[in-house]
């Protein structure tokens, strides 16, 4: 019965159990909102797509 008050009152307090699933893997955090790309991921992948893409072309090129 205390493991269920336990259980209770830390899911009240917004804790939620370990996952076993890596971050990466999910597509919803644990409040159910959809994760999102921090800022300076998102320009590093933007950078480095439009250098593939570049590349690429150069590449084509010659």
């Amino acid at each position: 019965m205390a493991e269920v008050i336990a259980k209770d009152v830390k899911e009240g307090e917004g804790h939620t159990p370990t996952s076993e699933v890596p971050l990466a893997f999910l597509r919803r955090g644990a409040d159910g909102k959809p994760l999102e790309m921090n800022s300076r991921v998102r320009t590093l992948f933007i950078a480095v797509a439009a250098a593939v893409a570049l590349l690429l072309l150069l590449l084509a090129l010659l």
